[in-house]
C-alpha cells in the first residue's frame, strides 16, 4: 500500500538587486508589470521617504504593525515571532523603480539594511513577471483580511500577488517552461531567518524556501493567512524526446504549494491552499511508451493527458532538501538530524489537492493540529507518475492525507478526506489512499513518542513497517469508509517491538492490527467502536472492552 518517494532540492533563483533610492514614489509612474489599487489604498495617508523609514521605522497610520500571530494565537504561543520587526513596514507603493520587480527589491532591501521589517502590499492586485526573493530578516505582508479564517470558503485577502500563467502551445517546441512557474524563495536559503509571508493571496507561484536539510542555519519562518493557487512545475524529464514530443508537459509530482527547511521554528498557519484551481490544461495527442514499455501509444482524448496544478505536494516542511541522496530507513536524531528540528508546527490549514500529499513533514515535537483537507472523489489518471508511460493497475499515486515523521509528535484535530485514482480503463484502484501515515521509508523516523488524537477521515491510520515504536496514544479518532488503524513494528526484512503502544476509545470502520513480533510491553487497545472489523495483535499487546469487532486470538 506504500509507495516509495525521492527527495526533491527547489534550485533558487538569483537576482540582480539595484540600489534603494531615497525618493518618495509618485503613483504616476507606469511600467509593463502593473500594480493595480483599489479604492481604499487610494485614501492612504501621506507618502514618505524611504530614508526616513529606513532610519526612524517608523509607519504610516493604517499600516498594520502588529505581531500577526500574537493577535490571532495569543502572546504565550508563538514568541520566537516577537523576534520579527512587525512595526518596520515598508510600503511597496513609496517606492520607485522602473518595474514592480525593482520596486519590490528597492522595499526589501531597505528592510534588510535596517535589521529587517516588514515589506507591505495595500489591498491591490501586484502583477510580477518572474520570481523574487526575500532576505534576512523581511516579510511580505498584505492587507488583513475582512474574513479572517482561511477555513472559510469566504477568504480572499484583498493582497493580491499574481504571476505569469503558462499558455500552453500544442505544436513545435511548446511555450518554454521559463514564461512561468514562478516561486517565492530568499536569497540565502540556508541563512535567512525571521522571514515570511502573511496575509497574502498569492497566484501562479510557490513558496519555496529550501535547501540542505542537514546543514541549515535558519530559523523563525511565517507563512500565515496565505490563498495559493495555480503552483506547479513541469517535470524535468517530460519530454523524453525520443518518442514524445517536444510541446508536451507533465505536472512534476514532487511540486509543492509551500515547501520549507530550517534549523528550528516554522509555523504554517491559517491558509488557504488550492481552492480555486483555473489553469488545467488538456494535451490531445500526448505520446507515452505503453506499459510493458515495447511500444508507444497515442492519446487522442486530452482528458487522460491534463497538466493538472493539484497533482503534487500541498504543504512540505523538513522533507525535501535532500539533493538527491534520499533518506536513511527509519530515520533517528544521528543519522537523520535534518527530521528532528524543533518548532515545527502546521496549523489550521485548508488543503485541497488530488495526488501526493497534503501535508509532509517532519520534527521534534512536530504539531499538525486542525487542519481541514480535500480531494476529489471518483478521480480518475491514465499516465504514469513520470510522465512517459501509461499507469497500470499496480501504480502508486501517493493519495495521501498526512504523512509525518520525527519524535514527540502530536497528530490532533486534523478532517482529512482522501480518494485513491481510478486507473484508466482498468477499473483497479491506485495503491495508495493513506489518510495519516509514518513510515521506515522516504523521510520515515522510528517512533518515539507520538499522539494522534480527535482526527475524523475516510482513509487510515498507519505506522506501517516502522521499526522501533514506543509512547504512542492513538486515541478518539472516527475513521469511516472501512478505514483501519495499522501498528505495524515489523518491516519487511526483521521483527522489531513495540512499548508503551495505545489504541483507546476510537471509532473505526474496519479493522485494529497492532503487530510487533519481538514483543514489548504496554501496549493496549481497549474502549474502541467497531462496524463488523477484526481486531488482530501479537500477544505483547492487550485488548479489553472493545466493542463491534471480532477478536482473533493473539499471534
Amino acid at each position: 500500500m506504500i509507495g516509495f518517494a525521492v527527495s526533491s532540492y527547489a534550485l533558487i533563483g538569483i537576482f540582480t538587486v539595484k540600489t534603494p533610492e531615497s525618493t518618495i514614489y509618485s503613483t504616476s509612474i507606469k511600467s509593463s508589470e502593473s500594480t493595480s489599487q483599489n479604492q481604499s489604498t487610494q485614501n492612504q495617508p501621506t507618502l514618505f521617504s524611504q530614508a526616513n523609514r529606513s532610519s526612524g521605522c517608523n509607519p504610516s497610520q493604517g499600516e498594520p504593525i502588529d505581531n500577526v500571530i500574537v493577535s490571532f494565537y495569543g502572546k504565550e504561543a508563538y514568541p520566537w515571532t516577537n523576534k520579527i520587526r512587525w512595526d518596520c513596514v515598508y510600503n511597496i507603493n513609496t517606492f520607485s523603480g522602473s518595474n514592480l520587480i525593482d520596486k519590490f527589491n528597492q522595499a526589501r532591501d531597505a528592510a534588510a539594511a535596517n535589521g529587517g521589517g516588514v515589506v507591505y502590499f495595500p489591498a491591490g492586485t501586484y502583477t510580477f513577471t518572474d520570481n523574487i526573493e526575500l532576505k534576512d530578516g523581511v516579510i511580505l505582508r498584505g492587507e488583513t483580511p475582512s474574513v479572517k479564517d482561511a477555513k472559510s470558503a469566504n477568504y480572499s485577502p484583498a493582497s493580491k500577488l499574481v504571476f505569469p500563467k503558462y499558455e500552453p502551445k500544442l505544436s513545435g517546441n511548446g511555450t518554454p517552461n521559463e514564461t512561468a512557474f514562478k516561486k517565492i524563495s530568499t536569497e540565502n536559503p540556508l541563512q535567512d531567518s525571521n522571514i515570511g509571508l502573511v496575509n497574502l493571496d498569492i497566484n501562479r507561484a510557490s513558496i519555496s524556501i529550501l535547501a540542505d536539510i542537514d546543514n541549515q542555519k535558519n530559523k523563525n519562518i511565517v507563512v500565515f493567512g496565505v490563498r495559493s493557487n495555480n503552483v506547479a512545475e513541469p517535470d524535468p524529464q517530460v519530454p523524453d524526446l525520443s518518442f514524445q514530443e517536444p510541446w508536451q508537459r507533465y505536472s512534476y509530482r514532487f511540486a509543492a504549494n509551500i515547501e520549507l527547511t530550517a534549523s528550528e521554528n516554522i509555523l504554517v498557519a491559517n491558509n488557504r491552499v488550492n481552492d480555486q484551481i483555473t489553469d488545467n490544461f488538456e494535451q490531445p495527442g500526448y505520446k507515452l511508451k505503453t506499459s510493458d514499455k515495447k511500444s508507444v501509444l497515442t492519446y487522442s482524448d486530452g482528458k487522460k493527458a491534463v497538466f493538472h496544478y493539484g497533482n503534487h505536494y500541498g504543504i512540505v516542511v523538513n522533507r525535501f532538501g535532500k539533493d538527491g541522496k534520499g533518506f536513511q530507513l527509519a530515520g533517528t536524531p544521528q543519522t537523520e538530524p535534518g527530521l528532528f528540528r524543533p518548532g515545527v508546527v502546521i496549523r489550521d490549514n485548508w488543503v485541497y489537492h488530488t495526488m501526493r500529499v497534503a501535508i509532509h513533514a517532519s520534527g521534534q515535537g512536530l504539531m499538525i493540529k486542525d487542519n481541514q483537507i480535500k480531494d476529489q472523489a471518483n478521480k480518475k489518471w491514465w499516465i504514469y507518475p513520470t510522465g512517459t508511460r501509461e499507469a497500470t493497475g499496480a501504480v502508486t499515486l501517493e493519495n495521501r492525507g498526512i504523512d509525518w515523521s520525527g519524535w514527540d509528535v502530536l497528530v490532533e484535530g486534523n478532517n482529512y478526506e482522501v480518494y485513491r485514482h481510478i486507473v484508466g480503463e482498468t477499473g483497479y484502484l491506485s495503491v495508495d489512499g493513506e489518510g495519516i501515515l509514518i513510515q521506515e521509508c522516504c523521510g520515515g523516523t522510528t517512533v518515539n513518542g507520538a499522539i494522534i488524537r480527535n482526527n475524523q477521515g475516510n482513509a487510515y491510520i498507519g505506522f506501517y513497517k516502522v521499526q522501533e515504536m514506543q509512547n504512542v496514544t492513538i486515541e478518539n479518532n472516527q475513521l469511516s469508509n472501512n478505514a483501519d488503524i495499522l501498528v505495524l513494528a515489523d518491516t519487511n526484512n526483521s521483527p522489531y517491538a513495540m512499548k508503551a503502544v495505545k489504541v483507546l476509545n476510537n471509532q473505526v470502520d474496519g479493522n485494529i492490527i497492532a503487530k510487533a513480533s519481538a514483543g514489548g510491553n504496554g501496549n493496549l487497545i481497549q474502549g474502541n467502536v467497531g462496524n463488523g472489523g477484526n481486531i488482530e495483535y501479537t500477544c505483547s499487546v492487550e485488548v479489553n472492552n472493545n466493542r463491534g469487532f471480532d477478536v482473533e486470538p493473539c499471534q
